[in-house]
């Protein structure tokens, strides 16, 4: 995992993902989390910070990209990208002074996800996790969880619902992901604790040889703290 600089840097890895169908070579692959409540860096913006993501100076890949979203996957051709992050304009999108702009760089195939996330000072900042998407048997699910929010240390549990549960714990240190295997089960109740605080419960049903990307993002301290979702299903 490595961290970029800014907040914005993470939606921009989003924009890039705009050339993806005219790619020629092996793509690489992201998904992109807002996971930036507006209220835990400004007292006077919207909870949710919208935001347009301007890709190549042309390109309004998302418009109104709010907390709690996930974008993608997108398919990008590998290379660098030049973007620029605008509070959202609904009625012009793209069209507002850029608050960040910057580049990315971007490796042919690679599978990641870029989460705008708060560091352990609370400070805006983006992050970049790599993705298991190595094949899964049939029988099993994987769930990838990876600890993107202002928090100390927190124990990811998950227990499967109905009879013979199946169980799985472990802890993620701030910036941590972790993948592990299941058995198959018709859905899952995760949580995150990190001392007195819990984070979630969210249920995700995967289906047989389902992957879950489970992100925690947000703020224990200001109570923002939460767990964001998405299953992709199918990895053969």
């Amino acid at each position: 995992m490595f961290r970029f600089s800014t907040l914005c840097a993470v939606v921009l890895t989003a924009l890039v993902s705009a050339g993806a169908a005219r790619a020629q070579t092996a793509p690489a692959s992201f998904v992109v989390v807002h996971g930036i409540p507006g209220r835990d860096v400004g007292a006077t913006l919207d909870p949710l910070l919208p935001v347009d993501v301007l890709v190549g100076g042309k390109y309004c890949l998302l418009q109104g990209f709010t907390f709690g979203s996930i974008a993608g996957p997108y398919d990008v051709p590998p290379g660098t990208y030049t973007v620029a992050i605008s509070l959202a304009n609904p009625l012009a999108p793209c069209s507002n002074t850029p608050v960040i702009s910057g580049s990315v760089a971007l490796k042919s195939g690679e599978f990641g996800a870029v989460v705008a996330a708060l560091s352990t000072s609370g400070a805006p900042a983006a992050e970049v996790y790599a993705l298991n998407v190595s094949a899964i048997g049939a029988g099993k699910q994987r769930f990838m969880v990876a600890h993107a929010a202002d928090a100390p240390e927190v124990e990811v549990k998950a227990v499967s619902l109905g009879k013979s549960p199946e169980k799985v714990a472990f802890k993620l240190a701030p910036g941590a992901e972790k993948s592990v295997v299941v058995p198959t089960k018709p859905a899952f109740s995760l949580t995150a604790t990190a001392g007195t605080t819990v984070i979630g419960p969210v249920t995700v049903d995967l289906g047989d040889q389902g992957l879950a990307l489970v992100f925690a993002v947000g703020s224990a301290t200001t109570g923002s703290a939460t767990l964001l979702t998405k299953v992709i299903p199918d990895v053969f």
